[in-house]
């Protein structure tokens, strides 16, 4: 029904997914376009649509493809455009420099501040993620990681790669062995954009504040509060 169809696409708007995006995947499902394409302009959709085009057979969902889709087309924005959707999404403002550097991990604009949340709000409160990579033997590496961090000028995505990779050398480590640790200190969970990014983005200051938390909590086996 119109009421119905109606519902189903603010259902899927409010998932994130794209206009353009739904808009191909739907023509691929049942409306006869160019088998060899599954990509079509709004244009091109309203020149070629027919019913006579639309399937009679029943169409299979599947939301994998279409988060696919979306995230190519994601993908495809401009940073201006994605940010732009991105503030609309979340009704946040001053989300550029996050965009960034999250904009390839992106399927969904849901997806988005679950990813990068934590560099405005604070880190999550991850309290299984914080015992297995902090408490349990992380610390030490944190501990170093705050040390080479401290001394990086500028601290900048370049010096601040430069340093942490120094230091996985030194310790002889993988460097998730490294990166984990500052990564759930930052974040709080073991998910975010690239770690180097996210320490430049945060600034020294912030980045050592929420590292010195961390530390500070893993003596009692307690995740820092956000």
């Amino acid at each position: 029904s119109k009421r119905h169809g109606a519902a189903s696409v603010q259902a899927l708007r409010d998932a994130g997914y794209l206009p353009e995006a739904v808009r191909s995947y739907i023509a691929l499902l049942g409306a006869g376009f160019d088998p060899e394409r599954d990509r079509f302009t709004t244009a091109e959709l309203t020149e070629r649509f027919s019913l006579d085009r639309i399937s009679r057979s029943p169409a299979v969902f599947d939301e994998r493809k279409l988060r696919s889709f979306n995230g190519r087309e994601l993908r495809d924005l401009d940073l201006d455009d994605l940010t732009g959707r991105l503030e609309a999404f979340t009704s946040r403002a001053g989300l550029r420099e996050a965009v960034a550097i999250s904009g390839e991990k992106l399927q969904t604009l849901a997806d988005f501040w679950p990813l990068t949340g934590f560099i405005f709000d604070g880190p999550a409160a991850d309290e299984a993620a914080f015992q297995r990579v902090i408490v349990d033997g992380g610390a030490p590496a944190l501990a170093d990681a705050r040390t080479a961090l401290a001394d990086v000028q500028p601290f900048d995505v370049e010096q601040v790669e430069a340093a942490l990779r120094a230091l996985v050398e030194a310790r002889a480590v993988k460097p998730k062995e490294v990166f984990q640790p500052i990564r759930v200190a930052i974040a709080g969970t073991t998910v975010s954009p690239g770690i180097f990014e996210s320490l430049a983005l945060l600034g020294r200051d912030e980045a050592l504040r929420r590292i010195d938390a961390a530390l500070a909590h893993a003596e009692d086996g307690a995740a820092p509060a956000s």
